[in-house]
């Protein structure tokens, strides 16, 4: 199940790259052309919101491929994740989902779910 979460977390990591990419062109350039140095708020009373955002959109994708290779890592291992990680996943999936249900919040519910069935099925499994 691990690596189930792991390789759809890396996926997702590599879409959301493709896609934002794609999507925030513009702000992204604007930022490389600028010189990268404090260009996405230079001024933090008048932010550039569309290089904020792109900002953002775009820091997300290390975290998901870490962990996707987090989960990948631990079922070569063949040791199980802390059930925090699958919580914290689920927690950040249902709150994106509940303020912005037309987005990619929804990818990151399974891989979730499954990294928790992992861990509650492991904990098991030691217990007998």
């Amino acid at each position: 199940m691990l690596r189930v979460s792991g390789y759809w977390l890396i996926v997702t990591s590599i879409l959301h790259v493709l896609i934002h990419g794609w999507l925030f062109a513009k702000p992204l350039m604007d930022i490389v052309y600028d010189g990268w140095f404090n260009t996405v708020a230079p001024n933090p009373l008048a932010p550039f919101y569309d290089r904020e955002i792109a900002f953002w959109c775009m820091m997300i994708t290390p975290f998901l491929l870490v962990i996707g290779g987090l989960c990948c890592w631990a079922q070569t291992k063949a040791i199980a994740l802390p059930s925090f990680l699958g919580w914290i996943l689920l927690l950040t999936a249902v709150v994106g989902v509940t303020v912005e249900p037309m987005s990619g919040f929804w990818l990151i519910i399974p891989p979730s779910v499954l990294m928790l069935f992992d861990s509650r099925r492991r904990k098991e499994s030691s217990l007998v």
